[in-house]
């Protein structure tokens, strides 16, 4: 008996022992669970992103005419060298850059310069003359006026022929450098030769009226019946006729740094010491003043045009840079000694930590058909901007980007 009662004992022990353990357990349960420590860890910062420049970087110079585009890229002619003479194109909606034409092969000829009307490009190379390039190879390409003895100073290597621009139509192409010329597409001739020795700029209406600006004169001639290379014949000095810069300035007598043609409003606009002044384009030219720098010692050097907004470099005692946002120029225009891109300097020769890159000169300037503005400075060195916020160019927005050529002989 007994033992019976120390075996309840021990069994109601081993119970209420049971029972205390799993009461512990559940109170460690409820009980909240110890909290980590907080870390403090820095979050990386974003860079941010200037949107209203970008920078682009070619490994060689290029060919002193103006880019020219189509609908679908900008192009950039490289130097008029072997290992120079390529043919890039800038893709407008992605910025991405591709090898139109490679590095010039002893089979094909030197381009000398090239232009486009919208959708043909057209290319003046050496010793055969102007091709309508077909995409692909530059040999087959079609000659359209033929390098013959009677037009062999105007299509040879050199100054002469060093631009090429196309009218608005398409119909007429202007080669101009130190003497323009004028060729019909659609009647397959040369409608004007020899009406000046120099030409800066120059363009061309629908109805063949070329208007040529020199250094000291700006002139218009229509197409001619039979034009001749003679330059002493009178025969091509007619219908042209001449303004001096005398005559339309303010006394100053300052050279024509500039000229654009505003097409839609069918209006030449042209810059001389330190005007800006513009007239119809037509062959009697009549201009009046848009807008005159203030103070002395200021003329513009360089001044560009997108049919919306004019930007200028005046060339004083401190170069400025001049943006109006209107073709008129008026209101007050914001100056700035320099542009800040925001864009890290990065070059082979930079010491130091990379800085933001700040462009102070140009050497020149060019808007797309989108309403960015290019500024070359340097060899290849183009910033792109635009106040409003780069267009297309998607690749390119906020950064430095270069491109090569490839090292191997193409």
């Amino acid at each position: 008996m007994k033992d019976m009662r120390q075996s309840i004992r021990f069994a109601v022990a081993l119970l209420m022992m049971g029972f205390c353990v799993q009461t512990a357990s559940a109170q460690a349960k409820k009980r909240p669970a110890a909290k980590k420590p907080v870390t403090t860890a820095k979050k990386p910062v974003a860079t941010k992103v200037n949107n209203n420049f970008a920078i682009l970087e070619f490994d060689e110079w290029i060919n002193d005419d103006n880019p020219f585009e189509d609908e679908e890229n900008i192009y950039f002619l490289g130097n008029d060298s072997p290992d120079k003479n390529t043919l890039r194109a800038v893709n407008k909606q992605t910025g991405d850059v591709r090898i139109v034409v490679p590095k010039k092969k002893r089979a094909r000829p030197m381009i000398c310069s090239a232009g486009c009307d919208g959708k043909n490009i057209y290319m003046r190379l050496e010793d055969k003359g102007i091709a309508r390039f077909n995409g692909t190879d530059v040999n087959t390409s079609e000659i359209v006026l033929p390098q013959s003895e009677q037009f062999k100073g105007f299509l040879i290597r050199g100054n002469r022929g060093k631009n090429i621009t196309c009218s608005p139509n398409g119909r007429y192409i202007i080669l101009y450098g130190d003497t323009p010329l004028v060729y019909d597409l659609l009647e397959n001739r040369v409608v004007r030769t020899g009406v000046n020795n120099t030409a800066q700029a120059a363009a061309l209406t629908d109805d063949g009226l070329l208007i040529s600006l020199g250094y000291s004169t700006i002139l218009t001639a229509p197409k001619h019946d039979n034009p001749t290379i003679d330059f002493s014949s009178p025969k091509n000095r007619v219908g042209v006729k001449e303004v001096k810069t005398s005559d339309i300035d303010n006394g100053a007598d300052g050279d024509f740094c500039s000229m654009w043609y505003d097409v839609p409003a069918n209006m030449i606009y042209v810059a001389v010491g330190e005007q800006v002044l513009k007239s119809p384009a037509q062959a009697d030219l009549s201009f009046q003043e848009v807008y005159c720098l203030p103070g002395e010692n200021k003329k513009f050097s360089k001044v560009a045009f997108n049919g919306q907004r004019v930007f200028a470099v005046t060339d004083n005692y401190e170069k400025h840079f001049y943006e109006w946002d209107n073709k008129d120029m008026t209101g007050t225009p914001k100056i700035s000694k320099e542009l800040e891109t925001g864009i890290n300097y990065k070059t082979k020769y930079a010491w130091g930590d990379p800085t933001p890159y700040k462009l102070s000169s140009v050497n020149r300037l060019f808007y797309d058909s989108m309403g960015n503005l290019w500024l070359q400075s340097g060899d290849g060195l183009f910033v792109i901007y635009n106040p409003d916020g780069i267009k297309g160019l998607t690749s390119l927005k906020g950064k430095w980007t270069k491109n090569d050529l490839p090292k191997e002989e193409d």
